[in-house]
């Protein structure tokens, strides 16, 4: 005769393996891990002695942030995630918000202030809700081997995706006075499986054509802009398997009325997409990996129904295109050398009448990473940045912008 004492035991080692079971389908896991960038820039400008300087800065060659991930498996296949990326200024540990700047970076004091998003992952693909990157952000760094630093054309220092930075993305998440889509605010991207090294993206952002501007003296700018939606529409098939690795985008930005933008640090203006026009961007990134050698190639297309600024003297629709070419050799596994070589057009008679030849600014970059570890890197980057806006007005304002940087890397 089993004793009352010996049924429990029973019962709880029962409960036991049976919660055992449930853990084993529905596990979860909670990661931190991060990337910090900083080091020594230098910039010569050839008409602003003004910005002729060096400093030590951060995210020459990549963003410093920290990435929290939370992964649970809910079985079936089917996995639910959450992510959050908190971009930090390792070189100047003061807390960054929306009436201050470091180097064109932004900082509004949310802690995580870049991408983030809840999604779902399984048979069906991958669903990402929140302020996911943007397909575009792939295709621009599928086409270099720079990403978003310096030398790439990808970064805040030249505008690939057009010259009036204005013409940009309302609720865009992230720096906002270059031409250049990262992510955008309140979006959904859907990534099908993929079959056969094929896959497609789908990115929707809803439009806000209700939005006023209202004067207020408790924001630094004196200016609150109550919604700041545009509508976005974007669409990306990708190629990867093998050697070959390519991606295009066609994205479609349309006014929603009294929106807004972050032109800059901190100031929220009015967008420049009038309600109902439309920018339409198209990007071509690919690359092809032969042994220790991997070339790239690139293109981009921004056409815009008006300019960003609307005035008397800026009278043409955006119509900017760029082209490039790179190269990456790995040397013995410890050194990879860089080279790209971007070259844009566009067509702003208010800015084109001052370009020495006939409308193009060219990027070169070269760059170097010596390879400490698998997680560590010192790197030296040299970009310069031909025929583009040095003093930020049209007359006499076009020259060349050299920037030399060198420093380390580290992956955790």
């Amino acid at each position: 005769v089993q004793t009352l004492e010996n049924l429990e035991m029973k019962k709880t080692l029962v409960a036991i393996a049976a919660l055992a079971a449930f853990g084993a389908q529905a596990q979860s896991s909670v990661s931190l891990t991060g990337n910090v960038d900083v080091g020594l820039r230098a910039i010569d400008v050839s008409n602003n002695q003004a910005k002729n300087l060096g400093y030590i800065t951060h995210n020459n060659s990549s963003t410093s942030a920290m990435f929290f991930t939370v992964v649970e498996d809910l079985g079936g296949g089917t996995t639910a995630k959450f992510f959050g990326e908190a971009d930090f200024a390792p070189s100047k540990p003061a807390l960054q918000n929306a009436s201050t700047t470091n180097n064109g970076f932004n900082y509004s004091g949310a802690f995580f202030n870049a991408e983030q998003y809840i999604g779902l992952t399984g048979s069906l693909g991958d669903l990402k809700i929140g302020t996911p990157n943007s397909p575009a952000l792939t295709a621009g760094t599928t086409s270099q081997p720079f990403g978003t630093g310096l030398g790439g054309g990808y970064s805040d220092t030249f505008g690939r995706l057009g010259a009036n930075a204005n013409v940009g993305i309302s609720g865009y998440a992230g720096q906002a006075t270059t031409a250049r889509i990262i992510r955008n605010e309140r979006a959904a991207v859907y990534t099908t499986p993929t079959y056969s090294g094929v896959s497609a993206q789908l990115e929707l952002t809803g439009k806000n054509s209700n939005a006023e501007v209202v004067t207020t003296t408790s924001t630094t700018s004196g200016t609150n802009v109550t919604g700041n939606n545009n509508g976005v529409v974007g669409l990306a098939l990708k190629y990867n398997q093998g050697p070959l690795n390519a991606i295009v985008y066609h994205g479609e930005v349309t006014g929603g009325g009294a929106s807004g933008t972050i032109t800059s640090a901190g100031v929220l203006t009015k967008n420049g997409i009038l309600q109902g026009t439309k920018v339409k961007y198209d990007i071509f990134g690919a690359n092809y990996t032969m042994g220790d050698v991997t070339g790239y190639v690139g293109y981009t297309k921004t056409k815009s129904d008006q300019t960003a600024t609307p005035s008397a003297s800026i009278t043409d629709a955006e119509d900017s295109t760029s082209t490039n070419y790179a190269v990456k050799y790995a040397v013995n596994g410890k050194i990879d050398v860089m080279f790209n070589r971007v070259s844009r057009k566009h067509n702003i008679a208010e800015v084109t009448a001052y370009y020495t030849n006939g409308g193009n600014a060219t990027l070169t970059g070269l760059g170097a990473d010596y390879k400490f570890s698998k997680r560590t890197n010192a790197y030296v980057r040299y970009e310069k940045a031909g025929n583009v806006n040095t003093l930020g007005t049209a007359a006499n304002g076009y020259g060349d912008v050299k920037i030399m940087a060198v420093g380390l890397r580290h992956q955790f």
